[in-house]
This record gives structure tokens, sequence and C-alpha cells, in this order.
């Protein structure tokens, strides 16, 4: 009887203890959310009344970051540096507006993030990602550099470096960045197949052959891959193998404008001149702003004797050189990568 009473006892507390407490727990949660409400209600009300109150916008920005981040951003901009939680605010402006895609704020906010905390790795990585798609290449790379030596030595890090520098024109020094992320992550696809643009524009032709075919056993369908061995091709003279692997390229996507422009180029090559131009001329409305684009038309055009287009191509090239010149200048030099290639 007295085993009976303990066996009685334990399975009591552990099963009919563990149910009282679970329904506590749901009820203290209730019991949570339920002030958040009023709370919130409080606080809107009360601010329509006190409109500068700096700790009040602070904690309702708090409390609807998740629910309502526009007006949660409102409030967190009320928040001065006299409040004692004020990088907390500007924390949460830089992260709703990231979240929104509201670059101008998220900058501001990582600008002073970053002054107040230069050691903090996540900021300057941030902050990095964010020039970059301002094409601020210089800055970028600086903060994006700064970030690794903060520590933050994940792959994602150093390829970001890499791509920084790839969409500065710097190929040829992407390789040591790529190399640490595949030493981090060795079966990394992307680090991979950026390891082949590299050494392709830097003229390790050999590299980049062993890394494009790498790809493409990982990727049967990766068209990025099939153009760097038709590049590759292109460059030791190989042009039938060059056209062949374009094709399987545009197999994969037809639309793809840079396996079109290559396949342009290697008819050009090849003399077939109307081929060419037959290929080009239906992508002039939506390409005729790229300079490559429009040097491949003029010389298609001119191999069809065309003389009147090839001379106003030239002449809308001319316009589009003087447009390049007059912008600001940047680290950018990817057209002149592409003609080393050829």
């Amino acid at each position: 009887m007295a085993v009976v009473a303990v066996i009685a006892l334990l399975i009591f507390y552990f099963y009919g203890g563990t149910d009282s407490s679970r329904s506590k727990k749901s009820g203290h949660v209730e019991s949570i959310q339920k002030p958040d409400k009023v709370k919130q209600n409080e606080l809107i009300a009360y601010l329509k009344q006190h409109p500068q109150d700096e700790f009040a916008h602070f904690q309702l920005g708090e409390l609807i970051k998740d629910r309502a981040p526009y007006q949660a951003l409102e409030n967190f901009s009320h928040v001065t540096p006299m409040h004692p939680r004020y990088y907390e605010a500007v924390d949460a402006i830089a992260e709703i507006s990231l979240k929104q895609n509201l670059p101008k704020q998220a900058k501001k906010a990582l600008l002073t993030l970053v002054r107040k905390f230069p050691q903090q790795s996540r900021y300057q990585d941030l902050l990095a990602r964010l020039l970059l798609e301002e094409r601020d290449y210089d800055r970028a790379l600086k903060h994006a550099t700064r970030s690794i030596e903060l520590g933050a030595n994940q792959a994602e890090n150093h390829m970001l470096v890499a791509n920084i520098l790839r969409q500065a024109g710097r190929a040829s020094e992407m390789c040591a960045p790529l190399k640490q992320a595949l030493f981090l992550e060795p079966e990394l696809l992307e680090a991979h197949l950026n390891l082949a643009y590299a050494a392709l524009y830097s003229g390790d032709l050999q590299t980049a052959e062993r890394e494009a075919l790498w790809c493409l056993k990982q990727n049967p369908l990766s068209n990025t891959a099939l153009r760097y061995l038709a590049q590759i091709d292109r460059s030791r003279g190989n042009i039938p193998e060059a056209l062949s692997h374009i094709e399987q390229a545009l197999v994969i996507d037809p639309e793809d404008f840079e396996s079109l422009l290559l396949k342009a180029d290697l008819l050009i090559y090849q003399r077939a001149g109307q081929q060419a131009y037959d290929l080009l001329k239906p992508l002039y409305l939506e390409h005729q702003t790229d300079r490559r684009y429009i040097t491949a038309l003029s010389r298609a055009a001119g191999l069809i004797g065309n003389r009147k287009e090839v001379l106003q191509l030239q002449r809308q090239n001319q316009l589009l050189i003087k447009e390049d010149d007059l912008k600001p200048s940047t680290l950018q030099s990817e057209t002149i990568e592409d003609s080393q290639s050829r």
C-alpha cells in the first residue's frame, strides 16, 4: 500500500502538476498581453496630450515596432540624445528602416551607431551593405573590411568584400576574400562561381575553367558557369566550343542579356554580321543606354553594310561616353574588365 501511495504521488507530481503549471503559464501570457494593449492605448491617449514626451514615445515604439513599424519609426524619431536609451532607439530605427526598405533613414541611424560604437562589427557590416547598394564602393569596402577585423569571420562577410570588389571593377583583388570564404565553407557554390569570374578577368584561365566546371557539376543549369566557359573558350580562340557553351546557356535562359551579347560577339568574330544584327536589334529599346550593346550593334550593322545606322550608333555611343564622364567618379570599371577579357 505504501508503494502504491508513493507511485500515485509521483504521477500527480509529474503529470497533474505539469498540467497545472501549464494552465498557470497560459493564464500568465494572457495577463501580459492584455496590459500591453491597454498600455498601448493609454500611451496613445497620453501622447495626444503630451506630444513632446520622448519617454512615452520610446515606450510606445517598443510596444508596436513589430505590429506597426512605420508608426514605431515615428515614435523612435522623437527620442533625443538626452534620453538614457537613445541609442536603443537609433538601433530600432536602423532595424525598421532596413526591413521596410528606407535606405536614407537606415544610413543616418547606422552612421550614428558606427560613430558611437566603432567596435561593433554588426553595425560596420550593415553599413557596408547599405553603401554597396548606393554604389559607394570605397566606403562600403572600408566598413566591410573593418567588420571582419572586429571578428565577423563568417563566409558571408568575406563574400561581401568580394562582391564589393566585383561591382567596383576590381576582379583581380577578389581571390583573397573568396578563398577565405571557401576555407570556411568549402562547398559554397556562390564563392566558387565568383572565383571563376575573378580568375577569368585576371587572366588565370586554368583556375577559371576548373571553378566553372565544378559549379556546373554541382548545378548543371547554371547558365552563368556556361557563359564563363564560353568566355574561356573565346580567349583561347576556340570559337566553335564557345558558341556551343553559349547556346547551352541560352537554352537555360533565352533572355539572358550577357549570354546574348556574348553570342553576338562570337558571331561578329565569325563575320556572321546578319545573324548578330538580327540577334541584337530586338534588344534596342531595353538596352540603348548600354555602351557595350551599342558598340556590338554598330559592329554588326557595319558588317552588313548599313553605314547610316553605324554613324547614328557611333554618335549615340559618344553621347553615352560624355554622360559617363559627367557622372560622379567611383571605383567601378566593369566595362574595362570586359574589354580586357576579349
